[in-house]
């Protein structure tokens, strides 16, 4: 609607310039049609006892109008057309983003910080701010997982600086409208809140299978694309975690070669899946893990959707809801025909993340050791014995030593709030659940909230906040971050 506002201005504005003339110039006798012959000629002989060079310096003064009018809608077209080769390019219509206010805020009020994070940091000399998002879907199944789980998460990116990391952290939550009325205890952790309606409309999906099949499959349907705003961030690298997620020691080592380059990162080879004869990128832009155990022998696998490390960029972005809404997704054969279908998640982020990094933008991302990255404590082989990552070894990351392990996902181990029976699973799995109970605890001492708990249910790991197994966990007391 600006734009027939601003174009009444410029011809009023234009107008006026021609006003300007004299009434017996050029422009004058144009607008005077009935002016008589005998006068124009009355006109001619007058002047022509004059010199030509007014004449000519008004014919020069109306060319120069009319070039400089000329220029300046040229111009004002420039700055109407979108730029659309821009990182930063806008593609979130602002009427699909609702941002809930929360302590640290940008002043801009749409939640995304507004100077570039990574280029004040250049100039400061300091380390750019992370950005640490997670997704909140719906208010179905057990509280815990949003507000315990949220809060022990926040609580373990943020110290990170007391263990030695060099950047700051910001939290973000994308929370679906039909999640917001339990989203409010985020806010009080010190999360970012922002109400979000999924960056695409499931029902404009042009292919028939995955317009039906993505709203019905998957942990979330179609909500759990959420997890891409993670690119629509404006910070220098943006990580997505899981809510039953835990950082046990600084992400540094990712964040370096992200910004700075594999080459300046201290990022060792065994913390990464290198398959055959792949080599490491010129430019990482993501680091994953993948879910081996969800793929079938011989298939492709999906990416791991608990854990994502991207490089921001609104093109990316752009570019993962074209191939959504092309909805070229088909049974068994999944995106493009490419591999990656016929598994848990692939219509939704674990095939469509690993497609784009496999197919669309090759040799970009990394694929990090899931034994120390985002441990699930899964077994390497199969039934037949065969790795299930397709080589002939694999390491069997249920005999990694908690010490090594640099972030947790509770998946196979369960939840920590189920206050689980640890006796099928391995015994890994109980050192993780004490690590996140000495989470939940420093995070208590420290907010000033911890009261010693009395809980029977495996003391030794659980630290006495589980009174039974699955139903007699003690929720956290949530007090507000500053």
């Amino acid at each position: 609607m600006a734009i027939p506002i601003y174009g009444n201005g410029i011809q009023h504005w234009v107008s006026s310039i021609v006003q300007v003339g004299r009434s017996d110039g050029p422009i004058s006798s144009m607008r005077n049609p009935d002016r008589s012959s005998s006068s124009r000629r009355q006109t001619i002989r007058s002047s022509s006892n004059r010199t030509r060079a007014p004449f000519v310096l008004r014919i020069g003064s109306t060319c120069i109008i009319a070039l400089f009018i000329h220029l300046v809608l040229f111009c004002f077209l420039l700055l109407l057309l979108p730029s659309l080769d821009r990182e930063d390019a806008p593609g979130i219509h602002l009427e699909q983003v609702r941002v809930i206010p929360t302590t640290g805020t940008s002043a801009d009020g749409v939640g995304m910080p507004g100077p570039n994070a990574a280029a004040a940091a250049d100039i400061s000399g300091e380390k750019p701010t992370i950005a640490y998002a997670i997704s909140v879907t719906s208010c179905g199944g057990r509280e815990e997982g949003i507000t315990d789980g949220a809060a022990v998460l926040a609580y373990s990116i943020r110290r990170q600086k007391s263990q030695g990391s060099k950047y700051n952290s910001k939290l973000y939550a994308f929370v679906h409208p039909a999640a917001e009325k339990c989203s409010s205890p985020l806010i009080d952790m010190g999360y970012d809140v922002q109400i979000r309606e999924t960056p695409i409309n499931a029902t404009e999906i042009k292919g028939e299978f995955l317009r039906r099949t993505i709203q019905v499959r998957g942990c979330c349907q179609e909500k759990e694309l959420l997890k891409l705003y993670s690119y629509a961030l404006s910070e220098p690298v943006a990580v997505h975690l899981d809510v039953d997620a835990l950082i046990l020691k600084p992400l540094d080592s990712l964040f370096d070669a992200i910004i700075d380059g594999v080459e300046s990162s201290p990022l060792d080879t065994k913390d990464m899946e290198l398959h055959g004869n792949s080599s490491l990128p010129g430019q990482v832009d993501a680091f994953f893990t993948r879910d081996y155990n969800l793929s079938a022998k011989g298939k492709l696998a999906g990416m791991q959707g608990g854990f994502l490390v991207v490089r921001p960029s609104m093109k990316v972005f752009e570019e993962y809801r074209r191939i959504v809404l092309e909805g070229k997704h088909y049974r068994g054969s999944g995106w493009d025909r490419k591999g990656h279908g016929g598994y848990y998640g692939a219509q939704q982020i674990q095939g469509l993340v690993a497609h784009y990094y496999d197919f669309v933008r090759p040799g970009t991302a990394i694929e990090l050791n899931r034994c120390v990255y985002n441990a699930m404590i899964d077994a390497p082989r199969n039934r037949q014995g065969l790795c299930r990552n397709g080589e002939r070894e694999c390491e069997d990351c249920r005999a990694a030593k908690v010490e090594n392990i640099m972030s947790a996902h509770f998946t196979l181990c369960q939840k920590p709030w189920h206050c689980t029976n640890h006796r099928s699973y391995p015994r890994l799995c109980e050192s993780l659940h004490r690590e996140w109970f000495r989470a939940r605890k420093d995070l208590e001492i420290e907010s000033g909230t911890f009261v010693e708990q009395k809980g029977e249910h495996n003391p030794k790991i659980f630290l006495g906040y589980c009174k039974s197994h699955m139903r007699g966990y003690i929720p956290i007391k949530v007090k507000r971050q500053h």
